[in-house]
């Protein structure tokens, strides 16, 4: 597997090293080449992503076939020791948050493959990993608050970001912890230490045993079949043992999907429209309900992706916050997600209302305001932590009597309204960002009752 370093030159230009290992086989032994591509400005951080893929496997191949023509399989490596190079390699070459997924994968994928070599996997090791997955349970114990967090950072005037930072604590599972939701209990333990505050006395701990999700078995396939087919392509093993020829369909429970219904939904809106609200909040929680955006898109909007003469929202970055990498905008989540869609009469109202009291909040700070375009930032015009949307939805649904949802759980009641109302699937589908309509069906079939309903009638007043 190949080795891919970053390197910023003095000029600001990007440039790559690429080394590639190859056995010798009439010396039995390893050797390496190095070759130095320089990333064109006009290639996005995707397609340069991309690009460097596709140079390290046309570069490993050639000097494959310089030395032998071939390469000799290593039976010693074991599957754990070539997926942890293969973690190396995607850290230089694909975005953080897959980085982080591919990490999390590796390490439930460790108590099952330990030692087994990479040579050594079969179809029934695969399987047999994927349905102790289906019947595994998980035992996960979460911390809940019982007090009240939010008045003891007030009323003992913290500086909680500042304290936050310093602890390399992520504001977003700070946020999660003080909207309702459980966090781990290591990050409960490590949250006291930083405010100096005693466990039991702000929190408890719950133990949930559920299984896994078919969603999350899904995510650990594909990552198994990605480690599986870099192996193949590089000559380490024949077949792809976790693609779809070789493995049944995967069984498991599919998540509730929560959402608010219709009288739920008009009520919310309307008590965001209504009532006194902080303006930040109203536009937020309005942005979703109405666009059915997901909270890294609604936190990457800047004003020049909104075009009132024409009425439509520019969909092209995404706002994310992971631990040890602090607050950073990436492209959407897949390419699908860039997208321009238009926007509802009311929301363009609601955004021009809105934009007068950006200018003047803004005017207002001065020399605080940072050099930002977003829609919602800090008064100091810095970046939102994604978690803080939420804390601002559920004061809203308190104050309003709603049910407790989350802030997905507004994309789906957005999604659901549209084909409840007989908008079609495709369209549908272009508007929330989905890779495919099929995404969308599969996703929301069993909300689709009224429409269901809604066609008996039709067919019925055809026939008299």
């Amino acid at each position: 597997m190949g080795c891919i370093k970053k390197n910023v030159l003095q000029n600001g230009d990007i440039s790559y090293r690429i080394q590639v290992k190859a056995k010798n086989l009439r010396t039995g032994k390893f050797e390496a080449k190095v070759m130095t591509w320089r990333k064109p400005a006009e290639l996005t951080e995707r397609q340069c992503e991309k690009e460097l893929k596709r140079l390290e496997i046309e570069f490993e191949d050639k000097f494959r076939k310089q030395l032998n023509g071939d390469i000799m399989v290593d039976d010693s490596i074991t599957f754990m020791e070539y997926a942890y190079k293969w973690l190396e390699t995607i850290k230089m070459t694909r975005s953080v948050n897959y980085f982080i997924k591919g990490r999390d994968a590796l390490r439930k994928f460790e108590e099952y493959f330990g030692n087994i070599k990479l040579a050594d996997i079969r179809p029934i090791t695969v399987q047999g990993y994927l349905d102790k997955l289906c019947s595994h349970k998980v035992q996960m114990e979460r911390a809940f608050l019982i007090k009240d967090l939010q008045l003891f950072v007030r009323s003992h005037s913290v500086d909680l970001c500042k304290k936050l930072r310093e602890n390399d604590f992520s504001r977003s599972t700070y946020f999660s912890a003080v909207s309702g939701h459980g966090i781990l209990v290591s990050n409960a333990q490590k949250l006291c230490e930083i405010l100096n505050l005693k466990f039991d006395d702000y929190f408890k701990i719950q133990i949930d045993s559920h299984p896994y999700a078919k969603e999350t078995i899904l995510k650990l396939k594909r990552t198994l079949a990605t480690i599986l087919a870099s192996a193949k392509r590089q000559g380490l093993i024949e077949h792809n043992f976790a693609s779809q020829e070789y493995i049944a369909p995967i069984q498991g429970y599919k998540k509730e999907i929560k959402i608010l219904n219709d009288k739920e939904a008009i009520e919310l809106e309307r008590y965001l429209r209504e009532e006194e609200i902080n303006p930040r909040w109203r536009i937020a929680i309005l942005t979703i309900l109405y666009m059915g955006l997901r909270r890294g898109e609604l936190g990457g909007l800047e004003w020049k992706d909104i075009d009132f003469e024409n009425g439509t929202m520019r969909i092209c970055r995404s706002v994310q916050e992971l631990p040890g990498f602090g607050i950073f905008t990436k492209e959407p989540k897949t390419e699908t997600s860039k997208r321009t869609i238009s926007m509802p009469e009311n929301l363009i109202t609601y955004l021009k209302e809105y934009q007068v009291w950006w200018q003047e909040h803004k005017s207002y700070l001065g020399d605080r305001w940072e050099t930002i375009d977003r829609l919602f930032s800090t008064d100091s015009g810095e970046p939102i932590s994604p978690g803080l949307y939420i804390v601002w939805l559920h004061k809203i649904l308190n104050k309003a009597g709603l049910p407790k949802v989350t802030l997905h759980s507004l994309r789906h009641t957005n999604i659901t309204l549209q084909l409840n109302a007989g908008v079609d699937m495709k369209t549908v589908s272009t508007r929330a960002g989905h890779a495919r309509a099929s995404t969308t069906s599969d996703f929301y079939s069993h909300f689709l009752q009224n429409s269901d309903i809604h066609a008996s009638e039709k067919i019925n007043k055809i026939f008299g």
